[in-house]
C-alpha cells in the first residue's frame, strides 16, 4: 500500500513508500535541531534558490508552517495537499503576496508532486527555486543518471565546463554540483531499481551530492551517508520566473519506478 510521511513544517515530504517496497527518498536519521528542516525528503525552495540572493539559503518556505488541507488514503494511492499563504510583510525582506500549494501523491509504482505558486498581490515579483528531492541509492558510486548529455551546464567546481559530456553521469567521492539548463526526462539507476524522472514547468535540473568531505562536514548527516543519496532537483534558477499579479506557476515532478532491469 503506497504511503507518504511528511512534516507540516515546509510541507516537506519525508518519505514515499511505493508498492515496490523500500522508500524512494533518503532521510537522515539525525533529527534536526531548532528551526532547521529535516535533511532529506523533498524540501520546497522558494522564493530563492540556494544562496543566490539576499534571503536565507533556499528561501523562506521550507521553515514555514504550512496547512494540511487534504489527505486521502486507499490501497492504490496516498495523497496530501498543503497550502501556505504569504502576506506582504509576513516574511522578512520579502514584501510580496503569494499563495503556495504543494500536492503529493504516492502510487504503487511512482510518485507525483505539484508545486503551484500564485501571485496574490498587486505587484509582479520574480522568484527562483523548485523541489529538492533526495533520492535514496544503495551506493552513489554505483548508481547512474542518464538523459543529461549535451545540455548546457554550470559546474560549481569547474568553471570551464559548459556542456555535459555524453555518457551517463556517475559519481565518485568528490563533491558534485551541476545546474543543467534544460529539463528533459531522466533515468536514475539507484542500484536496486530504475526511476524515470519527468518534470514540467521547471526549466533546469540541479544535481548534487556533497561527496565524502562535504558529507562529513554536515552535522545532520551520519558518517558515510553521503553515499546513500543523490539530489536530482527540478528547479528554475538561471532565469527567475516573473509572476504578474494573478499569474500562476505550475511545476510538476513525476517519478516512475521499475525494478532492476534494463
Amino acid at each position: 500500500m503506497p504511503r507518504l510521511t511528511y512534516a507540516r513544517t515546509g510541507a516537506q515530504i519525508l518519505q514515499a513508500h511505493l508498492e515496490l517496497g523500500a522508500g524512494i527518498l533518503y532521510r537522515s536519521p539525525i533529527a534536526p535541531t531548532g528551526s532547521v528542516p529535516a535533511r532529506g525528503g523533498v524540501p520546497v525552495l522558494f522564493p530563492q534558490f540556494a544562496d543566490r540572493g539576499a534571503l536565507p539559503k533556499h528561501g523562506l518556505v521550507r521553515t514555514a508552517r504550512w496547512t494540511l488541507v487534504q489527505e486521502s488514503k486507499s490501497d492504490q494511492a496516498h495523497s496530501v495537499a498543503f497550502e501556505l499563504p504569504m502576506a506582504p510583510g509576513q516574511f522578512a525582506d520579502w514584501p510580496h503576496a503569494a499563495h503556495l500549494v504543494l500536492k503529493a501523491e504516492a502510487l504503487q509504482d511512482g510518485m507525483h508532486l505539484n508545486l503551484q505558486i500564485t501571485n496574490t498581490g498587486n505587484d509582479a515579483f520574480a522568484w527562483t527555486g523548485g523541489l529538492h528531492p533526495y533520492f535514496a541509492v544503495d551506493d552513489v558510486q554505483a548508481c547512474s543518471l542518464a538523459g543529461l548529455a549535451g545540455l548546457p551546464v554550470e559546474d560549481r567546481y569547474d568553471a570551464n565546463l559548459t556542456t555535459e559530456p555524453g555518457s551517463p553521469r556517475n559519481w565518485g567521492d568528490e563533491p558534485f554540483e551541476r545546474l543543467y539548463d534544460g529539463c528533459p526526462p531522466l533515468r536514475l539507476f539507484t542500484g536496486s531499481q530504475w526511476l524515470t524522472l519527468t518534470a514540467s514547468g521547471f526549466k533546469q535540473w540541479m544535481v548534487w551530492n556533497p561527496g565524502q568531505e562535504g558529507g562529513d562536514a554536515l552535522p545532520d548527516l551520519p558518517a558515510g551517508d553521503w553515499q546513500r543519496f543523490v539530489c536530482v532537483e527540478p528547479v528554475c534558477v538561471r532565469r527567475p520566473v516573473e509572476l504578474a499579479p494573478g499569474a500562476v506557476f505550475n511545476g510538476t515532478l513525476t517519478i516512475s519506478a521499475q525494478k532492476n532491469h534494463h
